[in-house]
């Protein structure tokens, strides 16, 4: 039997990984639901609720998080009526209006959620 090769990768270096893997895919799966009208709706309604109670037990600057989180909402229901707002005699300006949309879900997505509040997402060292 061969002996088993050394790991490339650290722990810890796997651990950073997977959570920057996690934190990407979080911001693309955010951009596209947010990017349907309905489940802008729904899915934006579901964070406020869902990011309201982790603010209020664990968060040490609830005032800011609560601005944070109630700016990324305001965003986010502006960017719904983007498409609205650019639509025109042809289908493009609807689109060139849905693009912009998807790029600040994407931006609220990493700026607020995964920035600014990703300390809400995190486990501290007592709960692990």
């Amino acid at each position: 039997m061969q002996a088993q090769k050394p790991k490339i990768a650290s722990v810890e270096t796997q651990m950073q990984r997977s959570k920057n893997i996690g934190r990407t895919m979080f911001i693309f799966i955010f951009s596209f639901v947010m990017s349907i009208p309905i489940l802008n709706m729904l899915f934006g309604f579901g964070i406020v609720i869902f990011l309201t109670m982790p603010i209020l037990t664990t968060s040490a600057q609830r005032a800011v998080d609560f601005g944070w989180l109630l700016l990324g909402a305001a965003l986010c229901m502006f960017g719904f009526f983007l498409p609205g707002i650019f639509s025109g005699p042809t289908s493009s300006g609807f689109f060139h209006g849905w693009l912009l949309e998807v790029f600040l879900n994407a931006a609220v997505g990493w700026f607020i959620l995964a920035s600014r509040l990703g300390h809400l997402f995190v486990k501290s060292a007592s709960e692990a």
